[in-house]
């Protein structure tokens, strides 16, 4: 997509590209070795025999020069992509290649085996549309501070612990579309100049990283977007909403970002397909109803009700959702036949933390410590609901689920579910109720033969071997809470 070799004729270059991607992997030129919940291919991979033989046709094209390990008895006059992939002495004479053909390159690609490129490399590259440093640690400020000079640039992947600042060149880069910021873990922000960037089409950054709020309903052709956290939420909020971000397709922030954006139930977004909200939230915010579009949903609320069960069922689109409840759900509460009507992925996790206490303000402002009620997994499907889910995925705390929830929770109702996967966290769980939620899930798998269901352990280091170790353990930790308190 960004040296052009998809025609925008064809349709939205992205749909393009992944048709594309498609038809390589139904022809078996493409193998995919790794893939989401929702059947889309996340890595994949070509048969040694078609990767010797890529390379071999991009040497006698000059399309492409690849350091491998290989020795090179010469270079092209014209390097145009490179592919650096390993470093010693043997590339003494690519990097002169490089130096001497720096204006014909168009593509620079560097691998984490490659310890270091001179510094040159990164400076005057006139032709460069893609530049992909990800996880070159020993990059510094030093190394691109002159980026600016790659006017032509399109994507831009810098991946490095050093970097602590980019330069207010970067805002010369007016042909910028894709800016993958995500594993500068030490970039505390952005600069200002980042709002000239009019082109920009996908932006990510690091958790540490601050956006400004200032200046971003300037990037009106931006259509992904991740991040955790803003200089000026509410102002965040504001510049969004006022400039109409109707191009927002993808979108992966933080709860309190969250909460800011769907406050307004008239906040519309009518192009966002694809929402994951990464760190937890209050509740399911109201105006997240009005998102019609949405395919897939990732969030983590505290409290679950029926009105925000309501919400997610009132979206028409949804197809893949991941529900994390950490606290409590506040009712019992039946998904019936009136929504989820494309849903096919349903991960839920109910999950609450291992500790039975909760801090307690008290009416003088001090702390006491009360005991958290255990009433089970307060969730139904009713005859009909979700008729197209085809998988189904459970996260479970042993201590807070009875045995026989599976029952209560009328999986008979799902019969379109071809796979069911149960996950049982052990961390802070007595062996004897996760064999016991194991005992019902193996009756369960008896009633329904035809469904593949899975059941794994997680965290068995951290399991009591019985109550009494249990016991003692709480008993302990409400002592440790109650010195704390005085």
């Amino acid at each position: 997509m960004a040296e052009g070799f998809l025609d925008r004729q064809w349709g939205r270059l992205d749909e393009v590209a992944e048709n594309c991607i498609n038809e390589l992997v139904n022809r078996n030129l493409i193998q995919p070795i790794d893939i989401y919940d929702d059947g889309t291919v996340k890595y994949c991979r070509v048969h040694d025999m078609v990767l010797d033989l890529i390379i071999s046709l991009s040497d006698e094209e000059n399309f492409a020069t690849v350091l491998n390990g290989r020795a090179y008895n010469s270079f092209p006059n014209k390097i145009r992509r490179l592919s650096m992939q390993f470093s010693g002495k043997e590339h003494n004479g690519a990097v002169c290649a490089i130096t001497e053909t720096k204006i014909y390159v168009r593509s620079l690609t560097t691998f984490p085996q490659f310890e270091q490129i001179p510094h040159i490399v990164l400076v005057d590259f006139h032709a460069l549309r893609v530049l992909d440093l990800a996880r070159c640690y020993w990059l510094e400020n030093k190394h691109v501070k002159h980026i600016g000079s790659s006017r032509h640039l399109r994507y831009l992947r810098i991946g490095s612990g050093k970097i602590t600042e980019l330069p207010d060149e970067i805002g010369k880069l007016q042909h910028l579309e894709t800016l993958d910021l995500r594993y500068c873990y030490s970039l505390l922000r952005l600069p200002s100049t980042m709002a000239q960037l009019r082109k920009l089409v996908r932006l990510s950054v690091s958790n540490a990283t601050q956006l400004p709020a200032s200046g971003f309903r300037s990037l009106q052709a931006l259509e992904e977007l991740r991040f955790w956290k803003t200089d000026d939420p509410v102002r965040f909020a504001e510049e969004v909403n006022e400039s109409g971000k109707c191009n927002l397709r993808h979108l992966r922030i933080g709860g309190e970002i969250a909460e800011r954006l769907f406050c307004n139930p008239y906040s519309t977004y009518p192009c966002l397909q694809v929402l994951k909200i990464m760190s937890n939230i209050g509740m399911v915010p109201r105006g997240m109803a009005s998102l019609k579009n949405l395919v897939k949903l990732c969030i983590r609320v505290w409290e679950f009700d029926n009105e925000g069960l309501q919400v997610l069922m009132g979206m028409p689109s949804m197809a893949h959702l991941q529900l994390l409840v950490i606290q409590d759900i506040k009712e019992k509460l039946t998904v019936g036949s009136n929504g989820f009507k494309l849903l096919k992925v349903f991960h839920f996790l109910y999950n609450r933390p291992a500790t039975p206490f909760v801090f307690k303000h008290t009416a003088s402002g001090g702390l006491r410590i009360s005991e958290k009620k255990t009433d089970g997994l307060r969730l139904t499907f009713a005859p009909g609901a979700v008729p197209a889910l085809r998988r189904f995925c459970l996260d479970l705390n042993p201590m807070i689920v009875a045995s026989d929830f599976l029952v209560h929770l009328g999986v008979e109702h799902l019969s379109g579910v071809a796979q069911l996967e149960v996950k049982i966290d052990c961390y802070r769980a007595v062996l004897g109720r996760v064999e016991a939620l194991e005992s019902s899930i193996e009756k369960a798998i008896n009633l329904h033969p035809n469904r593949e269901i899975f059941v794994h352990r997680v965290s068995e280091d951290f399991m009591f071997k019985d109550e009494k170790e249990w016991k003692e353990a709480v008993l302990k930790e409400r002592k440790e809470m109650e010195n704390f308190c005085r």
